[in-house]
């Protein structure tokens, strides 16, 4: 049987588990894969109710990376003559 997503709320995430969903670590939802969705109306996509959908995270915008290390004998933190150095 497919996976239901919920769209549960952290604060009624203990009715949720109480009546049989199971979470998702890596999509970090909750979810049922059972045929009677009566019990979870309430949280279903499509059922309009008042739960929030679950909220997206923003893209990461970490530090740009460094320069790839083309091998040569110096630290990699030092410049080489063959790498070019990023613009200040």
């Amino acid at each position: 049987m497919a996976r239901t997503y919920l769209n549960c709320p952290f604060d009624e995430k203990d009715q949720a588990k109480a009546l049989g969903a199971r979470w998702d670590a890596t999509k970090k939802r909750w979810y049922v894969d059972i045929a009677d969705l009566s019990p979870f109306s309430r949280w279903l996509p499509e059922s309009g109710g008042a739960a929030a959908p679950a909220p997206s995270r923003p893209a990461r915008t970490g530090p740009a990376q460094p320069p790839a290390h083309c091998g040569c004998d110096v630290l990699p933190w030092e410049p080489c003559v063959h790498t070019p150095r990023a613009a200040s």
